[in-house]
């Protein structure tokens, strides 16, 4: 999990308090074991020797029968009373602080390097990563970064290599200007960008960066190609992939193409039953290229996390032939259950209710105080049902809903009858009125 935020001595007594309130909280959800369907076992870590905060990972049973989210998950102890817990996503974090830099000392040596050097104004400042601009296309070449305190002495710190690739009639393809080193809070940076024969790199900018970054954590989920279609009226390749079940959250992909110098653009759509698509329409490019100016490739997708079975890549090929795909990976942001156990006792997690709504527990707010790094990991049991699961009753939809075709033809039968009532009076009404003089 990731690392809390170091805590001072005097926080110690409201740290203690917040451990006590997880430990010792009764939760008063809205459970009740006949409105859940399925049990699994938890199997606590075997180094788990007092009470204390521990994880679990949900599985494929549970992200399949469970509700949407997981709102419907419950903790339930051996004294069947409701522990309090948390999910925390793995979706990582980034703090990114620019500096301003101005620039000094500009050149090219011919044949050896482009240069320049950033102030910063003064030492202090904690930095980590330099950007620079330039308007130059199509270079390659290996950019290193020294610090110095009084532009006298320096220290290398980081070698990179640094590129732009771009196509006239696609515009740029790739790029990666950004060099990334050691912590410093040196006053000067120099950078020097190798000539790998493209000649000098025209540096029109630069920026400093302090970046503070939480990985992403991710697991992969099995998936199997469904189909391939040629789509004629879209100019495009429709790849099918099947997840198996409904309920696995997935944002990422890559595709296993076989094929090189491509660049095509492509966008991802999903469906809960492999008939009816969605999505965002916004297009992403694939590319990989093998030549003497550019190696390198990318064909991995990012998209809106969704949880439906069914995930569609639609590659637009314009007037080129089909890609050679045999597949793709698929991830998702990993979940982390955590809640307090004690070795003493027996735990189970109930699911399956999807009326349920999500509970709030007092550690929600306690457990950013607590660190949460390195934690135990338990382990689920086999899905079972619940012997005392008693199915919610459906309300029944209104007639008029069920049978939308019973009003009109009963409005129609009113109006003939009444149709025919009125003829019989009016024959009735001209027998006894007299003839006219």
């Amino acid at each position: 999990m990731k690392k809390r935020p170091g805590l001072s001595t005097s926080l110690a007594p409201v740290i203690g308090l917040g451990a006590a309130l997880v430990v010792a909280s009764v939760a008063l959800a809205d459970f009740s074991q006949t409105d859940w369907r399925y049990i699994k076992s938890i199997d606590l870590p075997s180094e788990l020797r007092e009470e204390g905060l521990i994880e679990l990972r949900p599985d494929v049973e549970l992200f399949a029968a469970g509700a949407s989210g997981l709102v419907d998950v419950r903790i339930i102890d051996g004294d069947e009373s409701e522990v309090p817990y948390k999910i925390e996503v793995g979706k990582g974090e980034s703090l990114r602080t620019s500096l301003s830099v101005s620039l000094q000392d500009l050149g090219y040596v011919p044949g050896r390097y482009t240069r320049f050097t950033a102030d910063l104004g003064r030492e202090g400042h904690l930095h980590n990563r330099i950007e620079f601009d330039t308007f130059t296309e199509n270079f390659r070449g290996q950019g290193s970064v020294e610090t110095s305190s009084d532009a006298i002495t320096w220290a290398t710190v980081a070698e990179e290599p640094v590129y732009d690739f771009t196509v006239s009639d696609v515009g740029r393809v790739s790029r990666d200007t950004e060099i990334r080193y050691p912590d410093s809070t040196a006053r000067y940076l120099r950078v020097r960008i190798s000539d790998d024969g493209d000649g000098q790199v025209e540096i029109s900018g630069a920026t400093v960066f302090a970046i503070e970054e939480t990985p992403a954590r991710e697991v992969s989920w099995p998936v199997s190609a469904r189909s391939s279609v040629q789509d004629p009226d879209r100019q495009a390749t429709l790849l099918n992939f099947d997840l198996g079940v409904s309920g696995l959250p997935t944002h990422r992909l890559r595709l296993d193409i076989a094929d090189v110098n491509f660049y095509r653009d492509v966008t991802v759509e999903t469906s809960l039953d492999g008939e009816t698509w969605s999505g965002s329409g916004s297009r992403h490019a694939i590319y990989a290229f093998n030549t003497p100016k550019f190696v390198g490739e990318s064909v991995e997708i990012t998209y809106a996390e969704g949880t439906e079975r069914y995930v569609r890549v639609v590659i637009f090929d314009q007037d080129n032939p089909p890609l050679t795909t045999s597949g793709a990976e698929v991830w998702g942001h990993e979940r982390g259950i955590i809640f307090s156990a004690n070795p003493e006792k027996t735990y189970s997690l109930y699911y399956g209710n999807a009326a349920s709504r999500r509970p709030s527990y007092d550690i929600d707010r306690v457990l950013p105080y607590l660190a949460t790094e390195d934690l135990l990991r338990a382990g689920l049991g086999p899905q079972t049902e619940n012997s005392v699961f008693v199915p919610a009753v459906v309300p029944q939809p209104p007639i008029s809903e069920r049978l939308p075709w019973l009003f009109p033809l009963v409005a129609a039968a009113a109006a003939v009858i009444i149709g025919v009532m009125l003829f019989g009076i009016l024959r009735r009404a001209r027998s006894m009125l007299p003839p006219p003089g």
